[in-house]
């Protein structure tokens, strides 16, 4: 082996170091410029996050947030024990139904104008900002008494329900709910007394909205456990983290699949999958169930393309639920038909279930809307059917294809001869009038034999499959996993609820 030796004098030896030094510089001028380049990108994403929030300045006579709100925090901390002053929170009512109907830039353009009426009748160095999307913040100093506090909250609930050009012939006239709190009664710290506010505006959305509201200490614990929900909820229709679970309907006779309903979830980042009941409510009283219809149709209608995909030659039938207070919204068939266009399909691939129409406390108006979207071409279902002699009198005159009977048609406590007798009338008017009847909340191969010998052959529940994913549809579909369950009694039942 040779070896080959360098002096401190050789030039070979100088010329190596040289290398070896500029290399050593070279990565630490990398990892320099590296660092640099990792601090500018997260100032520019900060710059962008600043700028996405405080773009309420550019609305013309407001301030930022963080201006108002250091504002206020700069106030309190220089204040004395008998410093007072008031906050009005105002928050644009259902303003989802104008982003729905126009598209964002025209919403946008429309809640311009709205801060521009805000701020016309606001006194002189009253302070206001755009807190959040549709809603704003009012500062009003010492100077206001709390009568002329009310006042100013009046007028602005007033000026809200100006009408709003959005085209040329078109005008959109919004509401809103007001809400007003004083420091230091209704909170020490501005945190608390945005809280104070928003529990104010959580009551008045469910009372219907376009009102105002003093905060009151008397409200109760529940409503507070509500409201944290309520902001949950707001947080999860932006981060898109409701989705559509599918439950099949199988015809027994011909041993295919008829179709499948969509059933809400709501993925918690905390508490997992959550099924309707423990949120739907609390969207009924605010009024976001309206935006869960848009969602879930739109939705409704991606999921059915996924499965045309893979099945072509499948006769899909998909269903939604819609609630009475989202049947009475009267630019509801409109809105629906706008997302109908947008994916090209027809209205008659679609079912919409509606809970009995008996229980229509608007009666006449959500009528309208029922029969408006049958003429459209919607398949219309009765959900929830019970065994009512009387409502099945009225049957004939209802714009509804489709009967779904509710589970309690097939418990144990019903007599069977009042249970057969019924089913043997429900039948005979189904057939003679091109009627569907499917019979929910099957969960044994008993109630299946039960219900086939009524002559009822659509049947819906937990025997043939849990509500699933779109992803988990298509594979049932594939391997057909319902078919084994008609051939056959398992050895176990299932007893779950929807």
């Amino acid at each position: 082996m040779i070896v080959i030796q360098y002096t401190r004098g050789d030039p070979m030896f100088l010329a190596n170091f040289n290398d070896g030094a500029y290399i050593f510089f070279s990565i630490i001028a990398l990892a320099v410029t590296a660092t640099l380049g990792y601090f500018l990108i997260r100032s520019v994403f900060r710059e962008r996050a600043k700028f996405r929030e405080e773009k309420t300045v550019l609305l013309e006579g407001l301030l930022s947030k963080s201006e108002l709100t250091s504002a206020i925090s700069g106030y309190i901390a220089k204040g004395s024990l008998e410093t007072t002053f008031a906050l009005i929170y105002v928050d644009i009512d259902k303003f989802t139904d104008i982003i729905n109907a126009f598209g964002e830039k025209e919403a946008e353009r429309a809640l311009e104008k709205i801060a521009q009426n805000l701020s016309h009748v606001l006194p002189k160095r009253v302070q206001m900002a755009r807190l959040t999307g549709d809603e704003f913040l009012v500062f009003l100093k010492g100077d206001y008494d709390r009568l002329q506090s009310l006042e100013v909250a009046k007028k602005l609930l007033e000026v809200v329900r100006t009408p709003i050009k959005i085209y040329s012939d078109t005008f959109v006239t919004p509401t809103a709910c007001v809400a007003v709190c004083f420091y230091p009664k209704h909170g020490s710290s501005l945190k608390q007394l945005i809280n104070s506010l928003k529990i104010s505006i959580y009551l008045l959305k469910k009372k219907g909205g376009n009102d105002f509201m003093l905060y009151s200490e008397d409200i109760n614990e529940t409503e507070f456990e509500n409201l944290a929900y309520y902001y949950q909820i707001k947080t999860a229709m932006k981060n898109k983290e409701f989705l559509l679970y599918y439950q099949p309907i199988i015809n027994v006779d011909d041993g295919t699949l008829y179709g499948a309903e969509a059933l809400l979830r709501w993925n918690h980042p905390e508490h997992g999958v959550l099924s309707p009941h423990q949120f739907i409510n609390i969207m009924e009283q605010s009024g976001d169930i309206y935006w869960v219809g848009l969602w879930g149709i739109e939705n409704l209608i991606k999921q059915y393309f996924e499965i045309k995909k893979d099945f072509p030659e499948l006769e899909l039938r998909l269903s939604l639920n819609l609630s009475p207070k989202q049947l009475i919204v009267l630019t509801l068939v409109a809105d629906f038909l706008k997302i109908l266009r947008k994916y090209r399909l027809q209205a008659s691939n679609i079912t919409l279930e509606i809970v009995e129409f008996a229980l229509f406390e608007r009666y006449d108006e959500i009528m309208v809307n029922i029969q408006k979207l049958k003429d459209v071409g919607f398949k219309i279902a009765i959900d929830g059917f019970g065994l009512d002699f009387a409502t099945l009198a009225k049957l004939e005159k209802m714009p509804i294809d489709i009967i779904k009977l509710d589970r309690s048609f097939l418990s144990d406590t019903q007599e069977s001869y009042m249970t057969e007798k019924f089913a043997t009338l429900l039948v005979g008017f189904a057939r003679n009038n091109q009627k569907v009847v499917i019979s929910e909340g099957v969960e044994n191969y008993e109630m299946l034999e039960k219900v086939s010998n009524f002559g009822i052959n659509v049947v819906q529940g937990y025997y043939f499959g849990y509500p699933m994913s779109g992803d988990d549809l298509k594979s049932y579909i594939e391997g057909q996993s319902w078919k084994g369950k008609l051939l056959k009694e398992p050895e176990e039942s299932v007893d779950k609820k929807k």
